[in-house]
């Protein structure tokens, strides 16, 4: 996180929004995110950004969010991959965590608010 902060700033770039994660979808569904090993952090920048590395991809996304923490974030996975399997839902790309709501809006880390959102391909 240290070393992405450093090159928003050394690059100017507009990081209002907050810091946020990606696991690839195939290491969910294999069920390695026990460890929640997180394959890349992103801040999202304007479409105008020089600096853009990576576009998510248009299409329809399955969202949950989820309000008791980081600390309990895979509870919230867990209930996707229980979802997506009994409707029989295609995946794909990467699971991105957003983080809504942070120690600069409310007063715990148990107060957070976590977007967490994937591709679908089929329904």
């Amino acid at each position: 996180m240290i070393k992405h902060e450093k090159y928003l700033n050394i690059y100017s770039i507009d990081a209002s929004h907050t810091i946020g994660w990606m696991i690839d979808t195939k290491s969910v569904l294999a069920n390695e995110n026990e460890t929640f090993k997180y394959n890349y952090l992103f801040t999202r920048v304007s479409e105008q950004s020089k600096y853009s590395n990576f576009k998510r991809e248009k299409g329809l996304y399955l969202t949950a969010y989820h309000n008791d923490g980081p600390w309990s974030v895979h509870d919230t996975y867990d209930r996707i991959i229980r979802y997506i399997n009994e409707k029989s839902i295609e995946i794909k790309g990467f699971f991105y965590e957003d983080v809504l709501l942070d120690d600069l809006s409310v007063k715990d880390y148990e107060e957070y608010l976590i977007k967490i959102s994937v591709r679908i391909s089929k329904m």
